[in-house]
């Protein structure tokens, strides 16, 4: 669908359908309306709710938390709009994993990922690169008495 002010009627009953199809072929009670959808869809403001891009008159798919093979519940609450690229790269992954792994990416932290990030006590940083500059200067000085003048080497065991 394309994300507008005003959602097709119709596509929206389609869409619900077959997200209702999805749910009943994981025996997974509930159903959606295309009513539901359209406030799920309002509500996030025109952003893909995972990385925040603008989604206005752009793709856009919804996206169910926690999928229906996790136990996620086929339910509004459940439901996020979502970027086709956030929604393909998601896939069955866990939202608290996919979220610390959007995070890292973008460095932003969406509506979304905020409740995620509190629902389950999570405080993901920003991963350092390995071998910029900004990398050597987060390494803790250690008197050795040898100049180093690249990252600490790294042990790697069998």
């Amino acid at each position: 669908m394309i994300y507008q002010d005003l959602l097709d009627e119709s596509a929206l009953a389609r869409y619900a359908a077959a997200l209702n199809a999805r749910a009943g072929h994981a025996r997974v009670n509930g159903r959606l309306k295309a009513d539901a959808l359209r406030g799920r869809i309002l509500e996030s403001g025109g952003r893909c709710e995972w990385c925040g891009l603008s989604l206005v008159s752009a793709e856009f798919e919804l996206d169910h938390v926690l999928s229906l093979r996790q136990g996620g519940a086929n339910s509004a609450a459940n439901l996020v709009v979502a970027c086709p690229d956030c929604n393909r790269r998601k896939g069955r992954k866990h939202p608290a994993r996919f979220a610390a792994e959007i995070y890292r990416k973008t460095g932003r932290r969406t509506e979304l990922l905020i409740r995620l990030f509190q629902r389950y006590g999570l405080d993901p940083a920003p991963q350092l690169p390995l071998f910029a500059d900004e990398a050597r200067e987060a390494w803790p000085a250690i008197d050795t008495g040898v100049e180093v003048s690249a990252a600490p080497p790294y042990t790697w065991v069998d």
